[in-house]
């Protein structure tokens, strides 16, 4: 659960500070017994529950048990931020990279809902036209995606191309989808961008890690990756990594979609 960069009150850090330090014990309690050992109240939760970005309290439940559940499987041994440092070996650096590539791919899958993840390919699949809105190295992580679409005849727009995506999204439509692709999720002209999309009636899907970016709250489906990368990363690895890795998922679903047929157009 991603705490980070939401400013709390002195009686909310205190909730927060229980729920940090008695994860084991959040999962059985109610909203009642979590107000009464904070001495709080039930307003303050749920002011806490909407800061992070859920309609209440049985939501954020039900997400914070899923977080808990998911990461008994996941084996975290590597600073995803910094994956290495100066005085290390070249087979230690080598061995660490290893570990962030498993270690990030087995985060993502632990988190993805297959029936969500279905609707969103759907979505894609029976829109006439697909924007796509990236910038820097999420730019590049895209091309690459929009690459491998090209090869099952599915043509993307990069939106983002020469700095027109206010245009770009005028032209979008209800029989279009849009695809935002940005770790925080707070590039300004995106909202803009969202705004224009929003009335057009085209449909939205973000990925991103943080929950109270403007993309999360305006677009129409996300998926959310986990939020590991910190500003004193020495590179993009984990946020584009996992960006590829969830592209890459979307693509192989809309290639099996059409299997025989994408094969055979590849071949010839």
């Amino acid at each position: 659960m991603n705490f980070q960069n939401i400013h709390f009150t002195d009686s909310q850090q205190e909730v927060i500070d229980f729920i940090k330090n008695n994860e084991d014990k959040i999962i059985h309690m109610s909203i009642q017994d979590l107000a009464k050992k904070t001495y709080t109240s039930n307003a303050t939760i749920i002011r806490i529950c909407k800061k992070l970005g859920f309609k209440g309290y049985k939501d954020f439940k039900l997400s914070f048990i899923k977080e808990i559940e998911s990461q008994k499987y996941i084996h975290q041994s590597i600073d995803f931020s910094s994956p290495f440092y100066q005085q290390e070996s070249i087979s230690q650096i080598i061995n660490n990279m290893s570990s962030l590539y498993k270690e990030s791919i087995d985060l993502i899958n632990s988190q993805l809902d297959i029936l969500y993840l279905e609707k969103i390919i759907n979505v894609i699949t029976n829109s006439e036209r697909f924007f796509i809105y990236a910038i820097g190295d999420s730019k590049i992580t895209a091309m690459t995606f929009m690459n491998k679409l090209i090869k099952i005849n599915c043509y993307p727009i990069l939106a983002t191309e020469n700095y027109e995506e206010i245009h770009m999204s005028y032209n979008a439509n209800e029989k279009d989808c849009a695809l935002f692709l940005s770790y925080s999720g707070h590039y300004y002209t995106y909202q803009k961008c969202l705004q224009i999309l929003k009335r057009n009636h085209c449909q939205t899907i973000a990925i991103t890690a943080h929950k109270d970016s403007l993309l999360y709250k305006y677009c129409d489906y996300h998926l959310l990756i986990p939020d590991k990368e910190d500003d004193q990363k020495i590179a993009t690895f984990y946020s584009q990594l996992t960006f590829h890795y969830i592209l890459s998922i979307i693509y192989s679903l809309l290639y099996a979609q059409n299997y025989t047929q994408n094969y055979r157009h590849i071949l010839d």
